[in-house]
């Protein structure tokens, strides 16, 4: 059954769709800008566009750090790291290690990085970074999840068509999340990593697959 004609059957649907509260897997939007290649052919695949669209929140949850969940974004890192614009890292739970960020291809020199004292700054330092336009991309390590908050940066994201990746330090919510992509990551062993797709706008989540590591992936600890 199309989506329309579940919202003819249910009219109550009608006003949750006008605010967004509704997903649509199927729906796919036409993105601005081409996708930016994950640097792992596995993932590319799994991805509407072949990559990380810019514009769209993902939100990565891992068992631990140190379970790969940085290295996910390692080469697309590296990609963005050759522009004229900053990296900025919010919340890091540590200061990034810089000889094994430049070994994966990331500038250094790009990376700012913002120690926020309370979730509500960190939230705030993450949306003014995405509203500045001055940033590549923007990551961002929640100590707490907010589902109004995540909307607004969502929108902050979607207005510039910028590169945002957030780390909530909890569990994935059930309830849903209005960022349009959600993963889990784990590492299985030094060269592979385990991918979850939970949510991925325009496609529905698959079952977990695994990406190959390059043999010295980045780690955001000293």
């Amino acid at each position: 059954m199309s989506l329309q004609n579940v919202i003819s059957e249910r009219p109550e649907l009608r006003p949750l769709m006008r605010k967004g509260q509704v997903w649509s897997a199927q729906q796919h939007h036409p993105e601005k800008t081409q996708a930016l290649s994950t640097g792992y052919p596995e993932l590319d695949r799994q991805l509407p566009g072949g990559g990380w669209q810019p514009g769209q929140i993902c939100e990565i949850y891992h068992p631990q750090a140190g379970s790969g969940e940085l290295s996910i974004i390692a080469p697309a890192l590296a990609r963005l790291s050759e522009q004229p614009r900053w990296i900025l890292w919010v919340a890091p739970p540590a200061i990034p290690y810089a000889p094994a960020l430049e070994q994966a291809g990331i500038n250094s020199q790009r990376v700012l990085m913002v120690h926020p004292r309370t979730y509500q700054e960190a939230a705030w330092s993450i949306e003014e970074g995405l509203k500045s336009g001055h940033c590549s991309a923007i990551l961002g390590w929640l100590s707490e999840w907010d589902k109004q908050h995540i909307r607004r940066l969502q929108i902050a994201c979607q207005e510039k068509n910028a590169h945002c990746w957030l780390w909530p330090q909890r569990e994935a919510d059930t309830s849903g999340s209005p960022a349009p992509v959600r993963m889990q990551v784990r590492r299985n062993s030094s060269s592979t990593l385990e991918v979850n797709l939970l949510k991925c706008r325009g496609t529905w989540p698959g079952t977990p697959f695994t990406v190959s590591l390059p043999q010295r992936p980045a780690t955001p600890h000293c």
